[in-house]
Parts: C-alpha cells; structure tokens; sequence
C-alpha cells in the first residue's frame, strides 16, 4: 500500500506544509525529486515581509 500526499495552508499570516513521501525505513529522502519537493516548501514556508496584521483597537470595559 502506497499513500504518498502534500497539501498547503495558510492561516492568517503563516504557512503549513504537510508531506508524506513514504516510509523512512525506506531511502526517499536521498531521492532528488523529493529532496527538491522539501526545498521547495521550505522556500514557500519561509517568511516574508508583511505589513501588520491591523486589529481593532478597542477600549478596555474597565479599568485594571
């Protein structure tokens, strides 16, 4: 049985990025298709300049 998968998401400002390639009793991570797999989501997943995030400045209902 074989059940190699990656998918992408993104929450708010960061990025996830699942993979599963196979099992590491197996050599795959020596692979270069894999290899350039896990470069190209390191390179997806590294962050970037942003503007910041904006929240809504609300006064506090009392006083501490």
């Amino acid at each position: 049985e074989v059940f190699r998968s990656g998918c992408c998401f993104q929450r708010s400002r960061g990025k996830i990025f699942y993979f599963r390639p196979g099992h590491e009793t197996f050599p795959v991570y020596h692979q270069p298709v894999i290899q350039r797999v896990l470069l190209n989501a390191i390179r997806w997943a590294a962050p970037v300049e942003a503007a910041p995030t904006i929240t809504g400045l609300v006064k506090p209902l009392e006083t501490i």
